[in-house]
């Protein structure tokens, strides 16, 4: 029996893997890193991201609250080992060591790295001021005036947080992830560390961090974590796989709206 769960579940993650296997192509070529050629560039592409790494965040914060328990008096809660894997990505997501000392979540981290590269962080620090004084996430998008990209972008996340079903969750976490940035994405800060000194250490801190979490454990993590949740049930597979697809097409869109960004930029340059 034991042999032929762990059969139907490599069948599954096979399946899964090939689904979305066009998308994440899509992605990992798109034309968005051949755009990204200055440091305003990539101040652009940080100021829209970012709320990427706080979604990310969010889908995480979601799962820990269906998954385990969170609420006086304990209780124990959802799979064990899912509990295990949920906790163990939280340890690492919101509180990991910093090169220098302490700790800090990737979102902290991040905004640290758009201060240093000289991005302007006031839209999102608006944001979650207004998340903070009890908005909603839809009226805390609309009154910071996020860009339309990152409105779509959000809103996506937080239908599929909405609906509640922890396997869509986890599937839309795990496969909508920062592996997801090419090689070629951090020779471009390597690159530009170079010409300026200083700039982009704590971001090529952040991506070296990140990814290597994701690649090496993480991601396993969220892969073993998606099949406990599906159980085996056709249905739950299925709707994890639909989960993935539309988590990576909207990370596409958003690519396609950073790229518009950008090139309004250039334009702005010419015209002044």
């Amino acid at each position: 029996m034991l042999n032929s769960n762990k059969t139907e579940t490599n069948g599954f993650q096979e399946s899964l893997t090939a689904a979305i296997a066009a998308e994440r192509r899509a992605l990992l070529e798109h034309r968005l890193y051949g755009r990204l050629q200055t440091l305003e560039h990539l101040a652009v592409f940080m100021e829209h991201h970012v709320f990427a790494v706080w979604d990310f965040m969010s889908l995480l914060k979601a799962l820990q609250v269906h998954q385990t328990c969170v609420s006086v008096p304990w209780q124990p809660q959802g799979n064990a080992q899912v509990r295990r894997l949920v906790n163990e990505i939280v340890l690492g997501e919101e509180s990991d060591l910093l090169p220098e000392g302490g700790v800090a979540s990737h979102f902290e981290l991040y905004l640290r790295a758009m201060r240093q590269a000289g991005a302007d962080t006031a839209q999102v620090e608006h944001f979650i001021a207004l998340l903070q004084s009890g908005q909603p996430v839809a009226a805390a998008l609309e009154q910071a005036g996020v860009p339309a990209a990152v409105g779509a972008f959000v809103r996506h996340t937080f239908e599929v947080i909405g609906r509640g079903r922890a396997h869509e969750i986890a599937s839309a976490f795990t496969y909508g992830r920062e592996d997801l940035i090419p090689e070629m994405f951090t020779q471009l800060v390597n690159g530009l560390e170079r010409q300026f000194p200083g700039k982009l250490a704590t971001l090529r801190y952040y991506l070296d961090r990140h990814i290597e979490l994701d690649g090496e454990e993480h991601g396993e993590m969220g892969r073993q974590m998606v099949s406990l949740l599906c159980e085996g049930d056709p249905r739950r597979e299925q709707e994890s796989t639909q989960a993935a697809v539309a988590a990576l097409q909207s990370r596409i869109l958003l690519w396609d709206g950073i790229v518009l960004a950008v090139e309004h930029v250039d334009e702005s340059e010419l015209i002044g």
